[in-house]
């Protein structure tokens, strides 16, 4: 089986618009058992579109065309690809009649202009795919090229539209296209820690003579390992070791974020959580509430950027400021255990350091970080140089604070994946 995507519009390409339709696509089609083989991003013309898709039609029998079928002068996608065919657009009497009821619903009553009517046209012999949330109905077109049939799938930009006239209409269709073409089973897991190319060298090593396809995908809090194959057994059985060789590192299989791993570990422990952070200005905290249910152990956090508010919200005392610094580990144990006493929580990580680019000197240079992390008792503060921009340090710290609360919650805080701890300072120390 074959497929590409290829997503249209002049603003993916600017960076301005993240293309989050392409991923949602890659995934649904991975959860059905199909992998595209190509996926492409032209801008808004007519001359980009069809070059893209003389490309995508060279790799593959069906495709998935996102975008461009609006009513504004730069929604080109359904002419482009209509001439491209040599199929006569046509005004669809049903699709004209609803794209002018939704326009007068949003538009207290009044007509629609001819511009937008324009979203009523449909390729000769084509298949209307209807759209619930929106005015620009999806088209499929059944037609050869290149001496064999091919499968075009026209969707809508906007994800509100494009999502569920994907679920609806098009991963179904493609499936009964693709039923006796044999499927792939993929499974992945989280190396939480572990650098990229340290997995690949251990893994491929070790799994080279099973008939199973290894990716990774390296992100802050370690590497995703994606295991796929045709065979199901195969490919768990390839998890297992995998994992298995990993060690501690590798989450279960299935577990691809690390916030997931952690908000299980509380609720089996029933403990609470919350965060005190400086230079990540609440990223933890927004990684943590990305999870969907994770109110039920996080009970919220403190963005403290100013020594004043380290002071008085977390108590973190004044003359420990005044001898250590704010980015000192000093400073970042007192805002864990200030987290824990003054938002009575179970649980905290702290972090504290300079994020740049600039407020760095030659003893607490760009990148320093200090991270905290308390499980009841139990309390580490590691010290960290992070390389890069802003983005990246403010990223790293977020992850590997995580880290270090997954290897205290999970009893793992020893090992490779996570820092050495520093031991605790005592009082007279503070």
């Amino acid at each position: 089986m074959s497929i590409a995507i290829l997503s249209t519009g002049t603003e993916l390409l600017k960076g301005t618009i993240l293309n989050t339709n392409a991923g949602f696509l890659c995934r649904r089609l991975a959860a059905a058992g199909l992998r595209p083989v190509l996926e492409l991003t032209a801008g808004d013309h007519p001359a980009e579109i069809t070059a893209a898709l003389g490309d995508a039609l060279r790799a593959a029998d069906t495709v998935l065309i996102t975008g461009g079928l609006g009513p504004t002068r730069d929604d080109l996608t359904l002419d482009a690809v209509s001439r491209f065919f040599g199929l006569e657009l046509e005004i669809d009497p049903l699709l004209a009649e609803k794209v002018e009821q939704f326009w007068s619903r949003r538009h207290d009553g009044r007509r629609a202009p001819k511009t937008v009517l324009r979203q009523a046209r449909v390729p000769h012999g084509a298949t209307i795919l209807p759209n619930a949330n929106g005015s620009a109905s999806g088209i499929r077109i059944d037609t050869e090229y290149g001496g064999r049939m091919r499968r075009i799938f026209l969707l809508p930009g906007p994800p509100a539209e494009l999502e569920p006239m994907a679920e609806e209409s098009v991963i179904p269709a493609v499936a009964a296209y693709e039923a006796g073409a044999g499927h792939e089973y993929t499974q992945g897991f989280l190396a939480a820690g572990c650098g990229e190319y340290s997995v690949q060298l251990r893994l491929e090593k070790l799994l080279r003579d099973r008939p199973v396809e290894l990716a990774y995908c390296a992100r802050p809090e370690g590497t995703r390992v994606f295991v796929s194959g045709s065979a199901p057994a195969e490919v768990e059985a390839a998890v297992e070791e995998a994992r298995t060789e990993l060690g501690d590192a590798a989450l279960p299989a299935g577990s691809l974020d690390l916030v997931t791993a952690i908000a299980a570990l509380l609720e089996k422990r029933q403990l609470t959580l919350v965060t005190a952070e400086s230079c990540t200005g609440g990223r933890i905290a927004g990684m943590l509430t990305d999870h969907a249910g994770i109110s039920s152990v996080f009970k919220g956090g403190a963005v403290v950027y100013s020594n004043e508010l380290k002071h008085t919200l977390l108590g973190v005392p004044e003359e420990l400021l005044a001898r250590f610094g704010a980015v000192s580990a000093e400073c970042a144990e007192a805002m864990v255990c200030g987290a824990t006493e003054r938002l009575a929580a179970d649980c905290a990580v702290a972090v504290t350091g300079i994020a740049g680019p600039g407020g760095g000197t030659p003893e607490k240079p760009v990148g320093l970080v200090y991270i905290a992390a308390k499980v009841g008792e139990e309390l580490r503060v590691g010290e960290f140089h992070f390389s890069g921009d802003r983005r990246r340090v403010r990223e790293s710290t977020a992850a590997r604070a995580l880290l270090l609360l997954f290897g205290l919650l999970s009893g793992k805080e020893g090992q490779t994946f996570l820092p050495p701890p520093q031991k605790s300072l005592r009082p007279e120390e503070r």
